[in-house]
């Protein structure tokens, strides 16, 4: 049943988080608008703010519709980036939401009076879309999405200021200290007895602040917390997987207009192994990483469709021997770890999530499946969570092509149940299963054939490129 709930919510959690995020809008922007009003009309500091616009000679109605544009400018630029425009979206309902509470409590909104008014929001609007990086779309010739963080983090900014200002000015009675004037500006002293804390509204008010702004966060936001850890025994294939899934977020992008392709950002190391890989030659050419050499294999993709960010999926490729010493670094056992271990140790420990491996040729070998050291790493890295990868699944491809005459790429579900079956004749397994009993097995593997030599080598479609299993699968619990 949990399983189940918790498939229903990687497949559907976006719509759900949709349907909250409106309610949140819809539901808070009142409240916010009832503590800028409030703090306008009760604080001194606000208005003071505003009333910069006497020394350059500017009325309040301009001033105001000029920081609209401002705000409209920002929020434009934001709608121009396809991974925030359903955040964008959602930001106009709040902006729109907003200004009806205006109306109602007489505050902020301008009184437009023909066009030479409105025209007041033309600088307001130009400094929005400069600030928030439109000449980016004309300066720029991207090989993926453009990405206008800076109108996200400026529009965070300045919520934040004005509910915090909002939030002292409406609930902290003082006497005025400050004014600002054609004539210049003038700073009072302040008699510390007459100040005091006006409670009237202040939970709600605390409530719909913390929420906005937790919420503004959220929306903001481009990478996502997740990190991934590839940990695995000796000729596991760890650096194969990291090729098969960046070779899989690029298909996954091969359909999609130049202009919409997200960068992978892959690291110098994947992108040799890719190109080793690339050769036209009928080898893995890839070989198992050597003693005291790390490669570093990173790329990202995108998670989410209403509200995507960007996933890394960051390893460290390591000779399959340094996986005994990884449990007693982690317990601090070992006071002066090498380099190579060190830098293992610290992939672990700031991972969020660890992709642990299972070599299906070694359980078909009978040679043991050498993990016995996950036990001890899951122990002392607490809290992480865990994807069971088994690689070289084409092995058992060929047995459930034999035993149930399907095609494993063609009856995936039922062929990674299969393997899971396979799999849990090892006590091993099974125990690492109940150490972990959320956890579901995904196989991958690269099509395959024996040569002449019995040998087994990869096969490649009629474009020269490999053929893999898998990935795809992956790649989306991954982004879950």
């Amino acid at each position: 049943m949990r399983q189940e709930l918790l498939r229903f919510l990687r497949q559907h959690g976006e719509k759900l988080a949709l349907g909250v995020y409106l309610i949140v809008v819809v539901a808070v922007t009142p409240l916010l608008a009832q503590l800028f009003a409030s703090g306008w009309e009760r604080g001194h500091v606000l208005p003071a703010i505003f009333d910069f616009r006497h020394l350059v000679g500017v009325g309040q109605d301009l001033f105001n519709i000029a920081f609209l544009g401002l705000v409209i400018g920002l929020l434009l630029v934001l709608t121009l980036d396809p991974k925030k425009r359903v955040s964008a979206l959602l930001l106009w309902v709040g902006l729109g939401t907003l200004m009806v509470g205006f109306s109602t409590t007489g505050t902020f909104l301008p009184n437009i009076q023909g066009a030479e008014t409105v025209m007041w929001a033309a600088p307001g609007l130009a400094v929005g879309l400069l600030f928030g990086g439109v000449l980016k779309t004309l300066t720029l010739k991207s090989t993926g999405t453009f990405e206008f963080r800076r109108a996200g983090k400026f529009i965070y900014l300045l919520l934040i200021v004005l509910v915090l200002v909002s939030l002292i000015e409406a609930h902290l009675a003082y006497p005025e200290f400050l004014d600002i004037s054609a004539d210049g500006i003038a700073i009072y002293s302040i008699d510390t007895s007459a100040i005091s804390i006006n409670v009237d509204g202040l939970p709600e008010h605390t409530i719909a602040a913390g929420v906005a702004v937790v919420t503004m966060r959220r929306f903001i936001r481009y990478d996502s917390d997740d990190d991934f850890f590839v940990l695995g025994p000796p000729g596991s294939g760890k650096s194969l997987l990291l090729i098969g899934a960046y070779l899989e977020a690029i298909e996954r992008g091969r359909d999609k207009k130049m202009a919409k392709r997200e960068a992978l950002n892959p690291s110098q190391d994947l992108m040799e192994l890719v190109e080793f890989l690339d050769r036209d030659d009928t080898d893995w050419i890839v070989e198992a990483t050597g003693r005291s050499e790390l490669k570093n294999l990173e790329f990202q993709f995108i998670k989410g469709q209403l509200f995507p960010k960007n996933v890394t999926v960051s390893s460290v490729d390591y000779a399959g021997e340094h996986l005994s010493r990884i449990p007693d670094a982690l317990n601090g056992e070992i006071s002066n770890p090498d380099a190579e271990l060190a830098q293992l140790t610290a992939g672990v420990e700031e991972a969020s999530t660890l992709i642990l491996l299972v070599d299906i040729e070694r359980f078909v070998n009978k040679e043991g499946l050498g993990i016995a050291e996950y036990f001890s790493i899951l122990e002392a890295a607490e809290e992480k969570e865990v994807v069971v990868v088994a690689t070289k699944a084409d092995l058992f491809a060929e047995q459930f092509w034999e035993e149930h005459d399907l095609k494993a790429h063609e009856s995936f579900g039922k062929f990674r149940d299969y393997v899971g079956e396979q799999l849990r004749q090892s006590e091993r397994f099974s125990a690492l299963l109940r150490q972990t009993p959320e956890v579901d097995v995904h196989p991958v593997y690269y099509e395959t054939t024996v040569n002449e030599e019995g040998e087994r080598v990869p096969v490649r479609d009629e474009s020269d490129s490999l053929v893999t299993v898998g990935f795809d699968r992956l790649l989306k619990r991954l982004g879950q």
